[in-house]
């Protein structure tokens, strides 16, 4: 049986069916346009892979309360599950929901590739603009990455001595 979700883009609202198929396959129907993808996780982390006709995208995948954030390099998207499908055009259904805001969250991403050598925070932490978070080693040096403002750490995606790429996400501040 496939589940439903609402998915946030910016301003864009749009349904996403997803029904589960053999070997981490999905059929996936957005928009009225139907594929095959395939999904993996990485280790026991918040990060996956997913392959969409023939070209792989890496993002990490965050459980809410309403259901997921989506972080792809510095931007997070909104998914919300929804309990039936609805269409606001038919009488007598209920409206799209409501999906969660995404205001105030900021999402610090390594500017280069290189190796966790440390990290600051745990979530729950409350930081101030300039603090440093996590320090990243590239080319022998020691690169600390300093939250823009102040906040408290709501997520942390790296463990210390983690290989990341340039534009992976590793802690989100609220």
């Amino acid at each position: 049986m496939a589940s439903r979700y609402q998915l946030r883009l910016g301003d864009r609202q749009a349904e996403v069916e997803v029904e589960e198929k053999e070997g981490g396959v999905f059929h996936l129907r957005l928009n009225g346009v139907s594929f095959p993808v395939s999904l993996e996780r990485i280790s026991e982390s918040a990060h996956y892979s997913i392959i969409v006709g023939n070209r792989p995208y890496d993002f990490f995948a965050e459980e809410t309360t309403h259901g997921y954030h989506i972080i792809i390099g510095s931007h997070t998207y909104a998914v919300t599950m929804l309990p039936e499908r609805v269409s606001p055009a038919a009488p007598g259904r209920p409206e799209a929901p409501e999906l969660p805001a995404l205001g105030g969250e900021w999402v610090l991403t390594s500017p280069m590739s290189g190796i966790v050598q440390d990290l600051h925070v745990s979530p729950g932490d409350e930081v101030k603009a300039g603090t440093v978070v996590v320090v990243i080693e590239a080319m022998k040096m020691q690169n600390e990455l300093r939250a823009r403002h102040d906040g408290t750490v709501k997520a942390i995606y790296v463990s210390v001595g983690q290989r990341v790429k340039q534009g992976a996400p590793l802690v989100v501040l609220l």
